[in-house]
């Protein structure tokens, strides 16, 4: 249960939206914090070239490293349905980068996302290995991810948002680019 309450009215941003998800119901307390959040969250989800797939890795990574319920049941859904596999998922729960279940850019992107939780910034090592793994854009775009989630749990699990109905009713609003 929420520790307080949801407003009475949600800003007009998330009236706009296809689903009033209850992060940004939540987020309706600070009206003009809310079109950003949601339009950064829908560039992150629709224009991204990162492919669903690496994105759903890193969003289940921040997740895990937040400990955010909320997000691991909204995305898992998402994540298998990108073609993670059920075996990707517990290792990143357990949050493991590496293994046979990664090949070298899955594991790349994953130890950015855990280090940039639990550091706020990435080695020399692990930005090495971005690069050498996804072009320049790419590395933002997983760094910026990673920020994007990290910011969402904050609130999420600072403010025990209730959790949404399975994140597979969602499936279409999260576009990108196919593996």
């Amino acid at each position: 249960m929420a520790r307080i309450p949801y407003p009475e009215r949600p800003s007009d941003a998330v009236a706009r939206l296809p689903v009033p998800l209850n992060a940004f119901r939540m987020l309706s307390h600070a009206p003009p914090l809310t079109g950003p959040a949601i339009e950064l969250g829908l560039a992150v989800l629709r224009e991204s070239t990162l492919s669903v797939r690496l994105r759903e890795l890193v969003v289940m990574a921040v997740a895990a490293a937040t400990q955010c319920a909320y997000g691991s049941v909204q995305h898992r859904p998402i994540a298998l349905n990108a073609g993670v596999t059920p075996e990707q998922l517990a290792a990143v729960a357990e949050r493991r980068a590496d293994g046979p279940e990664f090949d070298e850019p899955e594991s790349a992107a994953l130890r950015a996302a855990f280090e940039l939780v639990s550091r706020h910034t990435l080695s020399e090592g692990t930005l090495a290995a971005l690069r050498a793994c996804f072009t320049d854009r790419q590395v933002v775009e997983i760094v910026t991810t990673t920020g994007y989630y990290v910011m969402l749990a904050g609130l999420l699990n600072g403010l025990g948002v209730d959790i949404d109905p399975s994140g597979e009713q969602f499936l279409g609003l999260v576009g990108g680019t196919p593996d």
